[in-house]
Protein backbone atom coordinates (compact mmCIF):
# COMPACT_ATOMS: atom_id res chain seq x y z
CA UNK A 1 0.00 0.00 0.00
CA UNK A 2 1.37 3.32 -0.88
CA UNK A 3 2.02 5.57 1.97
CA UNK A 4 0.46 8.89 1.99
CA UNK A 5 2.14 11.67 3.64
CA UNK A 6 0.39 13.60 6.17
CA UNK A 7 0.74 17.18 5.82
CA UNK A 8 0.75 19.53 8.74
CA UNK A 9 -2.66 20.66 7.65
CA UNK A 10 -4.23 17.26 8.02
CA UNK A 11 -2.72 16.95 11.40
CA UNK A 12 -4.23 20.15 12.60
CA UNK A 13 -7.69 19.28 11.43
CA UNK A 14 -8.08 16.50 13.86
CA UNK A 15 -6.88 17.82 17.12
CA UNK A 16 -6.30 15.06 19.54
CA UNK A 17 -8.48 14.70 22.58
CA UNK A 18 -5.42 14.30 24.69
CA UNK A 19 -4.37 17.78 23.58
CA UNK A 20 -7.74 19.12 24.53
CA UNK A 21 -7.52 17.63 28.02
CA UNK A 22 -10.13 14.89 27.57
CA UNK A 23 -9.58 11.20 28.01
CA UNK A 24 -9.74 9.16 24.87
CA UNK A 25 -12.90 7.03 24.23
CA UNK A 26 -12.12 3.49 24.82
CA UNK A 27 -14.34 0.56 24.62
CA UNK A 28 -13.20 -0.52 28.01
CA UNK A 29 -14.07 2.62 29.76
CA UNK A 30 -16.72 2.13 32.50
CA UNK A 31 -19.32 4.67 33.45
CA UNK A 32 -21.59 4.37 36.49
CA UNK A 33 -24.90 4.75 34.64
CA UNK A 34 -23.81 2.18 32.10
CA UNK A 35 -22.82 -0.23 34.87
CA UNK A 36 -26.17 0.23 36.61
CA UNK A 37 -28.09 -0.37 33.41
CA UNK A 38 -25.98 -3.48 32.69
CA UNK A 39 -26.70 -4.89 36.18
CA UNK A 40 -30.37 -4.02 35.86
CA UNK A 41 -30.53 -5.73 32.47
CA UNK A 42 -28.71 -8.79 33.86
CA UNK A 43 -31.06 -9.10 36.84
CA UNK A 44 -34.17 -8.59 34.72
CA UNK A 45 -32.99 -11.12 32.14
CA UNK A 46 -32.08 -13.60 34.89
CA UNK A 47 -35.54 -13.24 36.44
CA UNK A 48 -37.26 -13.58 33.05
CA UNK A 49 -35.10 -16.57 32.12
CA UNK A 50 -35.70 -18.12 35.54
CA UNK A 51 -39.47 -17.82 35.15
CA UNK A 52 -39.70 -18.50 31.44
CA UNK A 53 -36.87 -20.91 30.74
CA UNK A 54 -35.06 -22.26 33.81
CA UNK A 55 -38.14 -23.55 35.65
CA UNK A 56 -39.46 -25.43 32.58
CA UNK A 57 -35.96 -26.61 31.71
CA UNK A 58 -35.31 -27.77 35.28
CA UNK A 59 -38.77 -29.38 35.46
CA UNK A 60 -38.13 -31.17 32.15
CA UNK A 61 -34.71 -32.29 33.39
CA UNK A 62 -36.24 -33.57 36.63
CA UNK A 63 -38.94 -35.42 34.67
CA UNK A 64 -36.26 -36.84 32.39
CA UNK A 65 -34.16 -37.84 35.39
CA UNK A 66 -37.20 -39.50 37.01
CA UNK A 67 -38.01 -41.30 33.74
CA UNK A 68 -34.41 -42.48 33.42
CA UNK A 69 -34.36 -43.60 37.08
CA UNK A 70 -37.66 -45.45 36.58
CA UNK A 71 -36.40 -47.04 33.33
CA UNK A 72 -33.21 -48.13 35.12
CA UNK A 73 -35.24 -49.61 38.00
CA UNK A 74 -37.52 -51.35 35.50
CA UNK A 75 -34.49 -52.67 33.59
CA UNK A 76 -32.96 -53.91 36.86
CA UNK A 77 -36.26 -55.57 37.80
CA UNK A 78 -36.51 -57.19 34.37
CA UNK A 79 -32.89 -58.37 34.64
CA UNK A 80 -33.66 -59.93 38.04
CA UNK A 81 -36.80 -61.59 36.64
CA UNK A 82 -34.87 -62.87 33.62
CA UNK A 83 -32.19 -64.28 35.93
CA UNK A 84 -34.89 -65.90 38.06
CA UNK A 85 -36.62 -67.33 34.99
CA UNK A 86 -33.27 -68.59 33.70
CA UNK A 87 -32.65 -70.31 37.04
CA UNK A 88 -36.15 -71.84 36.94
CA UNK A 89 -35.60 -72.93 33.34
CA UNK A 90 -32.27 -74.52 34.24
CA UNK A 91 -33.86 -76.29 37.22
CA UNK A 92 -36.76 -77.56 35.11
CA UNK A 93 -34.37 -78.65 32.39
CA UNK A 94 -32.27 -80.54 34.95
CA UNK A 95 -35.44 -82.07 36.39
CA UNK A 96 -36.64 -83.06 32.90
CA UNK A 97 -33.21 -84.56 32.13
CA UNK A 98 -33.39 -86.54 35.36
CA UNK A 99 -36.88 -87.78 34.58
CA UNK A 100 -35.86 -88.65 31.03
CA UNK A 101 -32.87 -90.58 32.37
CA UNK A 102 -35.14 -92.41 34.81
CA UNK A 103 -37.59 -93.25 32.01
CA UNK A 104 -34.75 -94.48 29.82
CA UNK A 105 -33.37 -96.62 32.64
CA UNK A 106 -36.85 -97.97 33.43
CA UNK A 107 -37.46 -98.74 29.75
CA UNK A 108 -34.05 -100.44 29.52
CA UNK A 109 -34.80 -102.50 32.63
CA UNK A 110 -38.28 -103.33 31.30
CA UNK A 111 -36.78 -104.39 27.97
CA UNK A 112 -34.24 -106.59 29.76
CA UNK A 113 -37.00 -108.07 31.93
CA UNK A 114 -39.17 -108.68 28.85
CA UNK A 115 -36.22 -110.32 27.09
CA UNK A 116 -35.62 -112.56 30.11
CA UNK A 117 -39.35 -113.40 30.27
CA UNK A 118 -39.48 -114.18 26.54
CA UNK A 119 -36.33 -116.28 26.82
CA UNK A 120 -37.72 -118.14 29.85
CA UNK A 121 -41.06 -118.68 28.11
CA UNK A 122 -39.31 -119.92 24.97
CA UNK A 123 -37.17 -122.25 27.08
CA UNK A 124 -40.28 -123.55 28.88
CA UNK A 125 -42.14 -124.01 25.60
CA UNK A 126 -39.15 -125.80 24.10
CA UNK A 127 -38.99 -128.04 27.16
CA UNK A 128 -42.71 -128.80 26.89
CA UNK A 129 -42.32 -129.44 23.16
CA UNK A 130 -39.38 -131.79 23.87
CA UNK A 131 -41.35 -133.63 26.55
CA UNK A 132 -44.37 -133.97 24.24
CA UNK A 133 -42.13 -135.15 21.42
CA UNK A 134 -40.49 -137.71 23.72
CA UNK A 135 -43.91 -138.95 24.87
CA UNK A 136 -45.05 -139.17 21.25
CA UNK A 137 -41.89 -141.02 20.33
CA UNK A 138 -42.29 -143.36 23.32
CA UNK A 139 -45.93 -144.00 22.39
CA UNK A 140 -45.01 -144.59 18.76
CA UNK A 141 -42.22 -146.94 19.85
CA UNK A 142 -44.59 -148.80 22.16
CA UNK A 143 -47.18 -149.03 19.37
CA UNK A 144 -44.49 -150.19 16.95
CA UNK A 145 -43.28 -152.80 19.46
CA UNK A 146 -46.87 -153.96 20.08
CA UNK A 147 -47.49 -154.16 16.30
CA UNK A 148 -44.24 -155.99 15.84
CA UNK A 149 -45.17 -158.43 18.60
CA UNK A 150 -48.56 -159.06 17.06
CA UNK A 151 -47.07 -159.59 13.63
CA UNK A 152 -44.38 -161.79 15.11
CA UNK A 153 -47.01 -163.77 16.97
CA UNK A 154 -49.10 -164.06 13.81
CA UNK A 155 -46.08 -165.19 11.88
CA UNK A 156 -45.14 -167.65 14.63
CA UNK A 157 -48.68 -169.04 14.69
CA UNK A 158 -48.69 -169.52 10.94
CA UNK A 159 -45.34 -171.15 11.05
CA UNK A 160 -46.44 -173.34 13.91
CA UNK A 161 -49.67 -174.09 12.06
CA UNK A 162 -47.75 -175.18 9.06
CA UNK A 163 -45.53 -177.24 11.23
CA UNK A 164 -48.34 -178.87 13.08
CA UNK A 165 -50.47 -178.92 10.02
CA UNK A 166 -53.33 -178.21 12.06
CA UNK A 167 -55.99 -176.03 10.75
CA UNK A 168 -56.65 -173.33 13.23
CA UNK A 169 -59.72 -171.21 12.98
CA UNK A 170 -59.74 -167.48 13.77
CA UNK A 171 -60.86 -167.87 17.38
CA UNK A 172 -58.17 -170.41 18.10
CA UNK A 173 -55.71 -168.30 16.17
CA UNK A 174 -56.49 -165.18 18.29
CA UNK A 175 -56.27 -167.06 21.56
CA UNK A 176 -52.94 -168.53 20.57
CA UNK A 177 -51.65 -165.13 19.42
CA UNK A 178 -52.67 -163.45 22.69
CA UNK A 179 -51.00 -166.17 24.70
CA UNK A 180 -47.79 -165.91 22.73
CA UNK A 181 -47.78 -162.09 23.10
CA UNK A 182 -48.14 -162.43 26.84
CA UNK A 183 -45.31 -164.85 27.02
CA UNK A 184 -42.96 -162.63 25.09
Amino acid sequence: MPMTEQTPETRTEAPSRAAQGQEPDHLMSVSAPMMGLTWLTFILMSAILYKAAWKPILAALERREAAIRKAKETADQIAREIAQLEDERAARLAQADGKAQEIIEAAHEAANEAARAIESKARDEAQIFMENAQRDIERARENAVADLRRESADLAVRLAGQLVREDLDDAKHRALTDRLIREM
